[in-house]
């Protein structure tokens, strides 16, 4: 039955280019973070992870 093992899932997202990227770093890593965070909610609903697991709707983009 889905959701009813506990498991754990690592989502990361990172950048490659043989460029530096153009615009304001932050709002780069922002856009980076929000990709990450929707990627790992939809993973999340579609396994049937209790409570999302844990994600909140919307990602929060201050740093720890």
């Amino acid at each position: 039955m889905l959701g009813s093992q506990p498991a754990h899932v690592d989502v990361g997202v990172e950048r490659w280019s043989p460029k530096e990227p153009e615009g304001d770093p932050q709002k780069l890593k922002d856009a980076y973070a929000t990709v990450a965070h929707s990627v790992s909610l939809s993973m999340a609903k579609e396994l049937g992870c209790e409570n999302n697991g844990g994600l909140q709707a919307r990602p929060s983009l201050d740093p720890a």
